[in-house]
């Protein structure tokens, strides 16, 4: 009898609904409510503060640009909302706006492990392609408008947290085509050197572009990790 038992249990463990079933069980944890507001300069302190603590970019921080990510409801004791974390896009100096970066997504320690950072950029990307479709619908005396791109700077560590997202990393960001901003090679070159000195000389850093269609740059991105 119970050889029998044990041969049902065995059999049933390997049929396709098992795994199914167990995750019905066993749901994910559910994602925290989150709350998207613009940057205002009030936040300037923390994020100058947040991006001097992970050795991340401290120029280029107007609050103007930031969205910022809260956890709904007042904080028992400030009586704000609780900052989950926050990040940028900010158009680079000498393109009239048309080649932007993504920058300085952070999430504070309180609020990680939460996929928060992933909805952060979510977010962010989600704004850019909807000022990319309103500047589309803007009647212009040019014949041919560029069309906005979305690029940003990662070390090759964290480059798979942004392909879902629909960005591709740049083989060569110095010869790139159509090319970049002389500003923002610049960024790249020194960033590399930074990195280097302050996380050891084996790290790399990569330069990502946001694809055009957001199923076609997630699969293009699946091909280049």
């Amino acid at each position: 009898m119970m050889r029998n038992v044990i041969t049902l249990v065995l059999l049933a463990a390997q049929s396709p609904a098992v795994p199914a079933l167990l995750s019905f069980m066993n749901p994910p944890p559910k994602q925290p409510a989150l709350h998207f507001r613009p940057g205002l300069p009030t936040d300037n302190p923390l994020i100058r503060q947040s991006m001097l603590e992970a050795r991340m970019n401290p120029a280029f921080l107007k609050p103007e640009y930031f969205t910022i990510a809260e956890h709904p409801g007042p904080n028992a004791g400030t009586g704000r909302a609780t900052t989950a974390g926050f990040g940028q896009i900010r158009p680079i100096l000498g393109t009239g706006g048309q080649v932007c970066e993504l920058a300085s997504v952070y999430v504070l320690p309180a609020s990680r492990n939460q996929r928060i950072g992933s909805r952060i950029i979510a977010r962010l990307v989600e704004n850019f392609r909807a000022d990319k479709s309103r500047a589309r619908q803007v009647p212009s005396s040019s014949q041919s408008v560029p069309t906005p791109r979305l690029v940003l700077l990662t070390l090759a560590d964290t480059a798979p947290f942004y392909s879902p997202h629909g960005f591709l990393v740049l083989p060569d960001p110095v010869r790139a085509k159509p090319h970049l901003p002389m500003l923002f090679v610049l960024e790249y070159l020194a960033g590399s050197v930074v990195a280097r000195l302050s996380r050891g000389p084996a790290t790399k850093l990569v330069c990502m572009e946001l694809q055009e269609g957001g199923n076609s740059g997630r699969r293009a991105a699946k091909r280049t990790n």
